[in-house]
């Protein structure tokens, strides 16, 4: 069925367009729209508005641990993620003095990291520093997530485990907290590994989204707190550079060598993060006192030439 339409050039002539098959029809749509998506990540803080913590079905034993998350770490992590991408961050922490059975997470390090929609690839080495992280304990993992899910992924399931085998500090203990993006809000749910989970993640290979063998029971919830009362800061890598997913792709490798500093962490699309994409834009600067260009940006300002 034929369809028309009508629009307006820039000289204001009228422009009739006729078409008649469904592929000419279509709107073309890019879903690397990474404009976008980065004016969609400026208003991720909004969400924090909205925070729902799920502590159903949580495993209530004389052994279990109560895990407490300052909101200003909250804030840094959401803020600095991406609605798409995942992000995740480790968590260091200790226990009061009077309850050996609550972790308080007094730090959040960012670690250089390449994510996608559906993984992240985090470095070898874990971030280390002999005056920042002193007397802390890692406690585990924090991980953004598009969707919401009643337990750990098959693939956060790997990557939990292949961290605790490779790594001692990480105990039974050790946790991930999930934030995921639900509609107009951020849902937290904090899980550790069951024994069968720890066995089949260490040993998996199969990073599809089915893998062979996987049981959603192979993580169990533990309780979640958070406090406007206590604080933790945020560590990034020296540079500030964390996010290798998007314009640093070809620099990302699993043994690059990194130390931590105490800073607020680059956002997702920072500059620096795309370098490329403004190296691009850098090519007009040569035009930028044109005479022409200025008269335009002065209409745009004033309304009117002056």
């Amino acid at each position: 069925m034929p369809f028309r339409s009508q629009t307006t050039n820039v000289h204001g002539d009228t422009i009739q367009t006729v078409t008649t098959t469904n592929y000419e029809q279509q709107v073309f749509s890019s879903k690397s729209d990474w404009r976008v998506r980065a004016i969609s990540a400026t208003h991720l803080s909004l969400r924090l508005q909205h925070i729902y913590v799920s502590n159903d079905d949580v495993k209530d034993d004389a052994g279990s641990y109560t895990y407490v998350l300052p909101k200003n770490v909250l804030r840094a992590f959401i803020t600095a993620a991406d609605l798409r991408t995942q992000v995740a961050a480790f968590l260091y922490g200790v226990s009061p003095p009077d309850n050996k059975q609550v972790k308080e997470i007094k730090a959040i390090a960012w670690p250089p990291q390449r994510g996608s929609n559906n993984t992240i690839e985090l470095p070898s080495q874990l971030p280390r520093d002999d005056f920042l992280l002193k007397d802390l304990e890692p406690l585990g993992w924090i991980k953004t997530q598009a969707l919401e899910l009643s337990h750990l992924s098959p693939t956060d399931v790997t990557t939990h485990a292949k961290l605790m085998a490779e790594h001692s500090e990480w105990g039974p203990s050790s946790i991930c907290i999930t934030a995921s993006f639900t509609p107009g809000s951020v849902s937290l749910s904090s899980y550790s590994l069951t024994v069968p989970g720890f066995e089949w993640g260490r040993k998996n290979m199969d990073n599809s989204a089915n893998p062979t063998g996987f049981n959603p029971n192979m993580s169990e919830r533990v309780q979640l707190l958070l406090s406007d009362r206590i604080f933790g800061m945020t560590l990034v890598p020296e540079g500030k550079v964390w996010n290798y997913g998007i314009g640093l792709t070809q620099l990302w490798s699993a043994n690059l060598p990194f130390s931590m500093t105490l800073d607020t962490p680059l956002l997702f699309w920072a500059e620096e993060h795309r370098p490329a994409a403004f190296l691009t834009v850098s090519y007009l600067a040569p035009w930028h006192h044109s005479p022409i260009l200025m008269d335009i940006f002065t209409v745009c300002k004033h309304g009117t030439r002056r």
